[in-house]
């Protein structure tokens, strides 16, 4: 029978979603199975950080937070890859002193170049105080631009990666500049794009991560004793949510996704399946967007710090605000309610519940999890 858990954030993001996630790697490593961690939506702009219990702390982008437990990863078609990033996070985990680490891609993974990413941050930079929020990391432009996806990308020699960037990707950028009124490019993102090396390094990159990351196919789920579904941002980030208009992601933060992979690639197979949703015990929203829930830090805790929400010029500072536990859990409910398995897989929801050394509220009563610190080490199971 398959273990299978599905962790998923309950409200803007930022719950805690890599702490449980290394946690449930670490314990079934410690249990002799081989566990895969499935980063299940979005792309470069999840940061998941994870602390071990030896002080190694990383923000992780592309690996499955489950990496320094042991785990290996599987990013499936709705992640979005990013060479660049890619190839900087494998090398500061190096230096991290992470080894042993295996992940694979879907050969339908699509893929961002640089011409996504500038198009995005000079977008926002031009929104000015109406910006949408965005991580800079180009996720709205890599999907709209509809380009090669991984395989077909890889399967090109560097000539034609050339022409592809310079004739399909860069005239994309300019035109969707040019529709938000954009004629110019501003004289700093002029001189990054008359660099020769920009396409090069981009090319250079990308196959060297071909080097490190396999393509495969869904049926390597069946290969693990532990699937680990790691959503990114949470459930109130979702594209379903049309009342935040472009204060969204524009991927599923539920759990339609996970629900999805493994209808497709675990037919007939017996699997418990652990819905695994994560809050704080407070609300936070990094990026701009209606957040009714919103106070000042210091009506939560003046002296906490958040190393990995930093204020970045696109998404600003992070927010906070005060949680109402029965909101949450009727979000959860109707997450949960909304997807179905395969007969044979039977299906239970959970609640983890972190932060509790920061802030005290009604909802640090409740949990199937508790944490009150940042490593694995930290986390209770109640009950």
């Amino acid at each position: 029978m398959q273990d299978i858990r599905i962790v998923i954030g309950a409200n803007y993001g930022d719950e805690g979603k890599g702490l449980m996630t290394d946690y449930f790697a670490a314990q079934a490593v410690s249990e002799g199975k081989k566990a895969l961690v499935i980063p299940a939506n979005g792309g470069a702009q999840r940061g998941h950080t994870v602390t071990t219990p030896e002080g190694v702390r990383h923000v992780f982008h592309h690996f499955g937070s489950g990496t320094l437990a042991g785990a290996d990863t599987w990013l499936p078609r709705f992640f979005i890859v990013n060479p660049m990033i890619f190839m900087a996070e494998y090398e500061e985990l190096l230096g991290k002193g992470a080894k042993d680490f295996r992940i694979y891609m879907d050969p339908e993974c699509p893929v961002s170049t640089p011409f996504d990413m500038i198009t995005n941050q000079i977008l926002e930079e031009h929104r000015g105080n109406a910006r949408h929020g965005s991580c800079g990391i180009g996720i709205w432009e890599t999907l709209l631009r509809q380009g090669r996806l991984l395989g077909e990308l890889l399967a090109m020699p560097d000539d034609e990666i050339r022409v592809y960037l310079k004739e399909d990707c860069k005239k994309q950028m300019l035109k969707r500049l040019a529709e938000n009124g954009i004629t110019e490019l501003p004289e700093r993102w002029r001189d990054i794009l008359a660099e020769e090396g920009l396409m090069e390094n981009y090319i250079f990159d990308l196959r060297d991560m071909s080097e490190i990351a396999k393509l495969r196919e869904g049926d390597i789920l069946r290969e693990y004793d532990r699937l680990i579904f790691e959503n990114g941002q949470g459930l109130l980030l979702d594209r379903s949510h049309k009342e935040y208009t472009h204060h969204t992601t524009p991927s599923n933060t539920g759990l339609r996704n996970p629900a999805e992979l493994i209808r497709e690639n675990l037919k007939g197979a017996e699997a418990e399946i652990e819905c695994c949703y994560v809050t704080r015990t407070y609300l936070t929203r990094h990026g701009a967007g209606p957040f009714a829930e919103e106070c000042v830090k210091e009506e939560i805790n003046a002296r906490m710090q958040d190393l990995t929400n930093v204020p970045n010029p696109h998404q600003g500072t992070i927010r906070y605000g005060k949680p109402d536990e029965k909101t949450i859990r009727k979000r959860i409910r109707e997450d949960y309610d909304s997807e179905r398995f395969p007969h044979k897989c039977r299906k239970r929801q959970t609640i983890a519940v972190t932060h509790r050394n920061e802030y005290t509220s009604g909802i640090v009563k409740y949990g199937d999890y508790i944490s009150d610190g940042e490593t694995r080490e930290d986390v209770r199971k109640q009950g």
